[in-house]
């Protein structure tokens, strides 16, 4: 094989493999101010969050409360319930896979809304 055709390989491997790749966590695919988004967020929340972690609605369950949060971008939102989070005697389970990804980015379009409630 000679140089050129590696290399035409390489770049060809590499378009493939980037293709593959999902959205950055920073380019949301909807409004995150948009209200229908953001009930569909809530909805999703109540059933799938809020029984033992988070609370309805965001009121504090065993897990943080969610409401009042300006410490947290869209960006971390997204990226902790798509891959989860460990700490020390705590676990947030991932939910990609369980949810596509519109689906989480309304969660955080949901948990966006409650920064200024408390």
């Amino acid at each position: 094989m000679t140089a050129s055709s590696m290399l035409r390989a390489a770049v060809a491997a590499t378009t493939v493999l980037w293709s593959a790749i999902p959205a950055a966590a920073g380019d949301p695919p909807i409004d995150l101010d948009d209200q229908g988004q953001i009930s569909a967020g809530q909805a999703a929340f109540n059933h799938t969050c809020a029984g033992y972690c988070h609370g309805r609605d965001g009121l504090q369950g065993k897990g943080p409360s969610l409401r009042g949060r300006d410490d947290l971008t869209a960006t971390e939102i997204h990226n902790t319930i798509a891959n989860g989070r460990r700490n020390t005697g705590k676990l947030m389970p991932a939910w990609k896979g369980q949810l596509d990804d519109e689906q989480i980015w309304q969660l955080t379009a949901f948990i966006l809304s409650l920064r200024g409630e408390h």
